[in-house]
């Protein structure tokens, strides 16, 4: 929106970061660390913040060759444009990955072990392309635990406004400098003015089925990260005048249940080697085969006449196999036992292929089926799609049984162009003064995304968008907050840090702990009388509701029953448990020293 004479400020920060996720985490932290007043909001509730990094493995590329890097990132752009500048400053940061580390998490990374030879092996120098990992284990939330916890340790320079959605980006009409920031805060549209700076760290739009159709081309995708990843960031973007890139470019872990929720279950079942292999393949819309079911995961990527391209959206997918099939994988021993067990649950039943296809509107079904028979036992060779014929068995006697499963995404890549500063850069390839932009929005990556390099580009473009946005820029920006402030209350932040945020009365002691299973702390209040516990109060957790909501009264009363925190996990909620029980502990023991004092 145009900023005009009449418009009050609310407030005033040096920087404004819209996004904590891992990018925006990493903006807020060097930001402040680079002496700026913050202002960190995000369009999701505290607890589920975080982006698509929540949610990410959390290894990171690393390579120690320069032109071996860069050659290899040239092949997977092949035949899409780069620019030169952006790239190589992705490499030359890349390389500083482990120092980046060591510098500043005081971690020595470590590698990982994973695809030695680089996601495309068959690219020159792929080797150079290795990841390493600043956590114990990947899809535990610890990165994003780590990240966060950054950012909670500079709140005296940092505020965070959770449920609080950018609306609009506040510009100056001449020089098109980003002022400032509208923001829905508490039911409340505020005018957040911004000296230095603002950055877009906001995600993709891979809850934006309207996005996905425009600019994707893709019918019905099933996002498996944050469900707050709507777009935003391209409106505002494009509201600046800037000009968009990479807007076709996405990822995916190929398949996930389809139950219609927005959300699906099982979203890395095409990583189960046990789970294709025998009488079973994947049937597309018409009921015929369209990939390759035993062909390595490539975020998406199949192997297509010489390039790997994203496979075209079907609209209802199934997993069809046979009796003997299903008998199988209901006895399956591997390590995906209990997925496996549970996904055939979900499976259509039927006595013939025939009433299957009906059933799940597939009229070529029985076709695909008896062509999977032939080359099975005729070929002795997939004539079709070339799937290892040591993993295919003819379809024998039913019933038979289809499970509906949806194409899923990942996270998408386009948004506004930027260049090597994480400068936002309008229709003519200027700079949009004070905009700035990190992480999935907007990144380099035109097609083919390579992993670990997501994490990578967070943490690079975290620190060079939220240090640029910091620097205090040599036209000053005059916000009168005496003639342009609002009469508004003073906002305060939504974070909070420590124990000294929680009131303690006599003989009570606050206990916190960050182990749960969601990254908000676990804050306890505990009242020791007579070494008695007399009152067990929970001041802040979002842990499941499901799960860890309902472990933690039935813990209190069983505390509180036999006077001790030495009591049982509650089953299916152990992490949960653990946490809730270290804060209690905790708050005793500061009641008793509070009680001893």
């Amino acid at each position: 929106m145009i900023y005009n004479s009449t418009l009050k400020w609310d407030a005033v920060y040096d920087v404004i970061v819209v996004g904590f996720g891992g990018a925006g985490a990493g903006a807020a932290r060097f930001a402040a660390d680079n002496n700026a007043k913050v202002l960190l909001i995000d369009s999701a509730p505290e607890g589920q913040e975080g982006g698509n990094t929540r949610y990410a493995g959390g290894a990171f590329a690393w390579s120690d060759n320069f032109d071996d890097l860069r050659d290899y990132y040239k092949q997977t752009y092949y035949p899409f444009k780069y620019d030169p500048k952006d790239l190589d400053a992705f490499v030359n940061n890349v390389l500083q990955m482990k120092e980046y580390s060591k510098e500043y998490f005081g971690i020595d990374a470590q590698y990982t072990g994973r695809r030695p030879q680089g996601e495309y092996p068959e690219y020159r120098h792929a080797d150079t392309m290795r990841s390493q990992s600043m956590t114990q284990g990947m899809y535990n939330g610890g990165f994003w635990k780590l990240l966060r916890k950054k950012v909670y340790e500079r709140l005296d320079k940092i505020d965070i406004w959770f449920s609080s959605p950018a609306q609009h980006l506040i510009q100056d009409p001449e020089t098109k400098t980003i002022l400032g920031v509208q923001i829905k805060h508490q039911g409340q549209v505020r005018y957040v003015a911004a000296k230095n700076g603002v950055v877009l760290s906001c995600g993709g739009f891979e809850n934006n089925q309207d996005m996905v159709q425009n600019f994707l081309g893709q019918g019905s995708l099933a996002p498996i990260g944050t469900l707050y990843n709507q777009g935003k960031g391209i409106d505002l973007a494009v509201e600046a005048g800037a000009r968009l890139w990479h807007m076709s470019n996405y990822d995916s872990h190929g398949f996930s249940l389809n139950e219609g929720k927005p959300r699906e279950k099982f979203a890395y079942m095409i990583n189960w080697k046990s789970l294709f292999n025998g009488s079973i393949f994947v049937a597309g819309d018409d009921g015929t085969r369209y990939y390759r079911e035993d062909e390595e995961d490539r975020h998406g990527y199949k192997y297509n006449h010489g390039n790997w391209i994203m496979l075209p959206n079907q609209n209802h997918p199934h997993i069809v196999m046979d009796q003997r099939q299903y008998e199988q994988l209901a006895n399956d021993t591997s390590d995906k036992a209990d997925q496996i067990k549970e996904l055939i649950s979900y499976a259509i039943k039927a006595d013939t292929i025939p009433k299957l296809g009906e059933k799940i509107n597939a009229p070529k079904l029985l076709q695909a089926v008896e062509d999977f028979g032939f080359v099975t036992e005729v070929t002795k060779r997939d004539l079709l799609l070339n799937r290892n014929i040591e993993t295919m068995r003819a379809f024998g006697a039913g019933p038979y049984y289809a499970i509906p499963i949806r194409h899923n995404i990942l996270h998408t890549h386009g948004g506004a162009r930027r260049n090597e500063n994480c400068e936002v850069l309008d229709m003519a390839n200027n700079v949009i003064p004070h905009l700035y932009e990190a992480g999935e929005l907007g990144d380099i990556f035109a097609t083919k995304y390579i992993g670990a390099n997501s994490i990578a580009d967070l943490l690079i473009s975290g620190k060079i968008a939220g240090e640029n946005a910091a620097w205090p820029k040599r036209k000053i920006v005059d916000f009168d907050l005496i003639s342009h402030a609002s009469k508004a209350p003073e906002l305060k932040s939504d974070a909070h840090a420590s124990s000294s945020d929680y009131e303690a009365g006599p003989n009570q002691g606050i206990g916190i702990s960050e182990n749960g299973i969601n990254d908000v702390p676990i804050v306890v209040r505990a009242t020791v009388s007579d070494n008695q516990i007399t009152n067990i109060e929970t001041l802040q957790q979002k842990e499941t509701p499901s799960l860890g909501g309902r472990a933690i009264p039935a813990l209190t009363k069983e505390m509180l029953a036999k006077q001790t925190t030495d009591v049982d996990a509650v089953s299916g909620a152990s992490v949960t448990s653990a946490a809730f029980k270290a804060a209690v502990k905790q708050a005793i023991s500061n009641a008793k020293s509070e009680g001893e004092n």
